[in-house]
């Protein structure tokens, strides 16, 4: 299956999440590309408002994965544009994921409901969600979890 990530990551934190779990969806011989959504501008929070400098585009994917933090119970606002300016994800099979600091019901969770109404209400059928508690001392686990069950969601 060729699966792309798109990753919007301020801090590097979900960077690091997608990359493991670009490694387990392609030891499991998939066709993976990890893709970002950037701004113009520096990456700092007072940028986030920034235009787009990077829109990778989904079409030539089977499945995609789009990953970004939670900004104070919010989708951050690049990674919102950019799935906003998506035209469709029509038959695409998606997986959300989500890195934050406090616990999942102070954000992820609707940062996850957003993520997955604005994929779904572009065609989108969402297979799965995942969220990474970053400031956790089980963060490796965590970690490894969510790239496991990802990865069960495009079979092994």
């Amino acid at each position: 299956m060729n699966i792309g990530i798109i990753v919007y990551s301020l801090t590097n934190h979900t960077l690091t999440a997608a990359t493991r779990l670009k490694e387990k969806l392609s030891a499991d011989e998939h066709e993976v590309t990890l893709e970002r959504a950037e701004t113009v501008g520096p990456a700092k929070p007072q940028f986030e408002n920034a235009e787009l400098k990077t829109k990778p585009p989904v079409d030539g994917y089977d499945a995609l994965v789009f990953a970004c933090p939670v900004r104070g119970g919010t989708i951050p606002s690049p990674m919102k544009r950019y799935l906003e300016q998506i035209p469709s994800l029509q038959d695409k099979k998606v997986a959300c994921l989500v890195t934050h600091f406090f616990r999942r019901e102070w954000g992820a969770n609707q940062v996850l409901a957003a993520m997955q109404a604005l994929c779904e209400s572009k065609g989108a059928t969402v297979r799965g969600t995942g969220d990474v508690r970053w400031f956790s001392l089980h963060r490796k686990q965590q970690i490894a979890q969510v790239v496991e069950n990802v990865s069960q969601l495009y079979g092994s």
